[in-house]
């Protein structure tokens, strides 16, 4: 905001200066016009004081001067009460006017500054024309620098987040292939036990080889590219979709579930949006654990050129800021790739993921591009 602040009030300064200079320009050149119009009424007064000297018919003196002055346009005189135009004037209203007496004459000068007043005119134009284009030019100037270091640093956050990639893959890289094997050895045991072993223990061992395996893949996964298939869809059945695996565990947890969804169409990969919405679910049923008030609420709407999806829980907390970041996890058992994965599923989209708490709820928002 200060850097705002600062930029504001350069070009503040600028104007204001560009400003002052066109005032003081006015000064000069009114004070120019002042000067020349003393020193012409200063040559004409001679002119005639030297024709009634000589006994010349000053009247006719002052016209032949007029013929040759750039600026003195016209005159006229005062006779026995009544006002005389001096032949060849040409008098306007937009003269400037000056009296001048010469005993027993009475005169009053007109100058034509026309010109020169255009000349102020256009130059006035053009300086505000200059100032306007420079400040248009900086404004513009100042957006592409901060959209340059805007593209900046994001490249250098992506190009961090790939570094560390990287080399989290240089570790997990060499352990995928060996868990694969053992997890292929351990679901030929549990088909062989099956029939000889309490069922119950059974299914928690194999629980906990899925487990396993989705984690495995989702760390394979890393070192990919997210890849969509858009189709076109109905944003109900997205979420009607999602809410139907968690049906029968929001009952048991008693646990008031709030959809309202205005139904609009939309081009994303359906199954991994899907997945997205789990994951999200899943959380907000994870974070109301033993609470007393358990409320989720599910909100779609377009805004703008997005359509948003807020998935919102009661229970009025976030743990922390690190939630997308990869190998993150609140939980003792999570693995810390499920909100990485919901953020990197959404941006292909074209589309942003992000969490906050309002007013007592935490709050995730998926914005998606609705056309």
């Amino acid at each position: 905001m200060k850097k705002y602040l600062v930029l504001i009030g350069l070009l503040l300064g600028l104007f204001v200066a560009v400003l002052s200079n066109l005032y003081f320009l006015g000064q000069e050149l009114k004070s120019f016009y002042l000067i020349v119009v003393k020193e012409e009424t200063s040559r004409v007064k001679s002119v005639i004081e030297g024709t009634i000297a000589g006994g010349g018919d000053p009247v006719e003196a002052l016209s032949s001067y007029m013929e040759n002055s750039k600026f003195l346009k016209g005159a006229t005189f005062k006779l026995e009460g009544r006002e005389v135009i001096v032949p060849g004037s040409d008098i306007s209203k937009d003269y400037y006017s000056e009296s001048l007496k010469v005993s027993p004459f009475y005169f009053t000068l007109y100058f034509d500054f026309s010109y020169v007043k255009e000349f102020n005119r256009h130059l006035t134009y053009t300086v505000v024309t200059l100032l306007f284009f420079s400040l248009l030019f900086t404004l513009i100037t100042v957006l592409l620098v901060r959209e340059y270091f805007r593209e900046k640093l994001l490249f250098e956050k992506e190009k961090q987040e790939r570094e560390k990639l990287e080399s989290i893959n240089l570790v997990i890289h060499s352990l995928i292939h060996e868990v694969k094997n053992r997890l292929n050895v351990l679901r030929l045991l549990v088909y062989r036990l099956k029939n000889t072993l309490d069922k119950v223990y059974l299914d928690k061992l194999q629980g906990e080889i899925d487990k396993l395996g989705k984690y495995v893949e989702e760390t394979a996964n890393l070192r990919k590219p997210i890849t969509i298939s858009k189709s076109t869809v109905s944003t109900k059945d997205l979420i009607n979709e999602a809410v139907s695996k968690f049906e029968e565990l929001l009952e048991n947890k008693e646990i008031i579930l709030e959809i309202t969804v205005e139904d609009k169409k939309l081009r994303v990969d359906y199954e991994k949006m899907v997945s997205v919405l789990i994951d999200l679910l899943k959380n907000a049923i994870e974070a109301l654990g033993k609470k007393e008030n358990k409320k989720i609420k599910i909100v779609g709407r377009e805004e703008k050129n997005f359509f948003t999806i807020l998935v919102m829980d009661s229970g009025g907390t976030l743990d922390s800021k690190n939630l997308f970041k990869p190998f993150y996890s609140t939980k003792e058992k999570g693995f810390g790739l499920g909100l990485y994965n919901a953020k990197r599923i959404v941006e292909a989209h074209g589309g942003q993921i992000e969490a906050f708490t309002e007013k007592g709820w935490t709050v995730f928002k998926i914005s998606l591009p609705s056309s």
